[in-house]
């Protein structure tokens, strides 16, 4: 379990680090979308760092930064996609569009999963069921950046 935490806190962090030289020059809809992943990025991040005890425990700012990822998932993640957004400096592979589908299952599971854990964070629930919960939200962004990111 905690080898899934790392891996998700891991991606958070390039993620972040990255950002600011990534988005260098994007302009339109793959700057909205890279500003999104930045954000999912963040959220992510400090979640993670809660779960490892490198930041203070907050139920309160995991039910949040959980809320944040959710309302990124679904629609409003697939909608950042048009087809054929390709300009550069973009991370997204031709793949999301030729397996518009999978990608697309994908995005609800991020939303769904991101629910999941802001129920859970909301309800009070305890560090091992947020860490679960967490590890299936970071095991989605793994699994969405391997089929469908560009590998740089």
């Amino acid at each position: 379990m905690k080898r899934r935490h790392a891996g998700g806190i891991l991606i958070a962090a390039a993620l972040s680090a990255g950002a600011a030289w990534a988005h260098g020059g994007a302009t339109g809809i793959v700057k909205e979308r890279m500003d999104a992943m930045s954000d999912i990025g963040k959220n992510v991040k400090s979640i993670g760092e809660m779960l490892k005890g490198k930041a203070p425990y907050d139920l309160a700012t995991i039910e949040t930064a959980s809320g944040s990822i959710a309302d990124h998932g679904g629609t409003a993640l697939t909608s950042l996609f048009p087809e054929g957004s390709l300009q550069a400096p973009t991370e997204a592979s031709p793949a999301i569009w030729s397996e518009w589908s999978k990608f697309s299952e994908m995005a609800g599971r991020l939303q769904s999963s991101a629910l999941d854990l802001k129920m859970l964070a909301g309800q009070g629930a305890d560090k091992k069921a947020v860490a679960g919960a967490f590890g299936k939200v970071a095991a989605t962004c793994k699994s969405c950046h391997e089929a469908f990111r560009i590998k740089k």
